[in-house]
């Protein structure tokens, strides 16, 4: 039949092959991860959960190094992936590993350190889960460069493998100690656990995939593929688009957390959960498009225009669809996933879905700037910060206010990097055809 046809010669292509191999991971992990909070949000208290939710969010703030590493290597393993070159791989990774340990230790112990700072002006009952989220950020900093080498070599089939077992691991230990005790400062040790196994395996099997097959000569890799590049120069343009982009992504939930209840800050959490569903599986989206749009940028060449039109109506084809299951049965999702006691101005649940769609593909056109080297969008996304700050800070009154302030922020924020990189494109082409 020619559908079946149809759908073959879809899933030949190896583009799409590999961002359905990432959205089964993230569908598989997901799954996992909202398991993991049906479990503790009926076990905790609604202000306790709203906790473990910015606690949350921290982590992944403090994580912005992680961020930038992670942009760093896999900025520079695509390109050697791209040449095949297994040896200037491993050597870029024994020169990064220890200059990374170094500073990982650093900002472990400033972070043990102002805890109980951190503790204070987020109103938490005590400081222990900043001190985990700590040292879970020290053990994830190593894992997250064995992971982006994976992914430089589109090794996608075995990153969704550690993504789903990282987030079993977190569910097994979360369910465990939450029925051990529903406090914070227990429940926080499950982000931490699964650190550790994400380290383990990304370590094992990124040595196990990419080796050196054939005695090569040793050369240095920088001057190899990188001679004009200032290295330090172009890993702290990365870690300020890193900050930027993580602040943008996961500061909603701690403005709510500061300017609103801790009882507003749970309904908040446990609606924008969902609606991060959306955001979530079009990020695997833009993890695919990455590496190939780092190597391309690397050689001067802009991302292959058809491969950019498929991860947009990808992106929209999910967030359509589940942004229009929250319009038609709200109660029903909330209740699956959270239990009645969350079913709270509960029509607004799209609302969500809509501000991670929009989120999404702000990350996407971020993404872009970065391949191209483009770092003037740092000053976009800072402006999208300085918009989500004052609109929660003048509107949260409700939780409709907050999410209609935060999506009218992302999407001034995607305008804007669109236009950014349309500029660029038509640089580009005047350059090359001056007349």
């Amino acid at each position: 039949m020619p559908e079946t046809k149809m759908f073959s010669k879809v899933l030949k292509n190896r583009y799409i092959k590999d961002n359905f191999v990432m959205m089964a991971g993230t569908v598989i992990g997901g799954i996992l991860g909202y398991l993991y909070h049906f479990v503790v949000s009926r076990r905790m208290s609604v202000p306790e959960y709203g906790e473990l939710q910015s606690l949350l969010s921290a982590f992944l703030i403090f994580g912005v190094f992680n961020s930038a590493l992670s942009y760093f290597t896999v900025r520079h393993t695509s390109v050697f992936a791209a040449h095949n070159d297994q040896t200037a791989n491993w050597e870029f990774i024994d020169y990064l590993i220890p200059k990374v340990l170094k500073y990982a230790a650093i900002f472990f112990a400033a972070l043990l350190v102002s805890s109980s700072i951190f503790s204070s002006a987020l109103h938490f009952s005590n400081p222990v889960g900043f001190i985990v989220i700590g040292l879970a950020t020290f053990i994830s900093t190593i894992a997250v460069v064995y992971m982006e080498v994976l992914r430089g070599w589109k090794e996608f089939f075995i990153v969704s493998v550690v993504g789903v077992l990282v987030v079993a691991a977190k569910l097994i230990s979360g369910a465990a100690l939450v029925f051990f005790s529903p406090k914070i400062s227990v429940v926080s040790f499950s982000i931490m656990i699964p650190s550790f196994v994400g380290w383990y395996l990304a370590r094992r099997w990124s040595r196990k995939k990419i080796v050196v097959r054939d005695a090569q000569e040793a050369e240095n890799w920088k001057e190899k593929y990188f001679s004009e590049m200032n290295i330090w120069k172009s890993a702290m343009n990365i870690f300020f688009f890193s900050l930027a982009l993580v602040l943008v992504s996961n500061a909603d939930m701690v403005l709510v957390k500061y300017f609103s209840s801790p009882e507003t800050a749970g309904y908040y959490g446990a609606f924008a959960l969902l609606g991060k569903i959306i955001l979530w599986l079009n990020l695997s989206v833009v993890g695919v498009m990455l590496p190939g749009a780092c190597a391309e940028g690397h050689g001067g060449k802009r991302p292959d225009k058809k491969n950019l039109l498929k991860s947009y109506g990808l992106m929209t084809i999910i967030a359509l669809g589940l942004a229009l299951a929250y319009y038609i049965t709200p109660d029903f999702v909330i209740n699956l996933f959270f239990g009645k006691k969350y079913i709270f101005s509960s029509q607004i649940l799209w609302m969500f879905g809509l501000m991670s769609y929009l989120l999404s593909i702000l990350t996407l056109e971020a993404n872009l700037s970065f391949a191209k080297h483009d770092f003037r969008v740092v000053y976009f996304l800072a402006g999208t910060l300085f918009l989500m700050v004052a609109g929660v800070a003048k509107y949260h009154a409700s939780l409709e206010e907050m999410v209609l302030a935060l999506s009218v922020s992302f999407l001034l924020g995607y305008s804007s990097v669109a236009i950014l990189n349309l500029s660029h494109e038509k640089r580009r082409l005047k350059a090359i055809n001056p007349k």
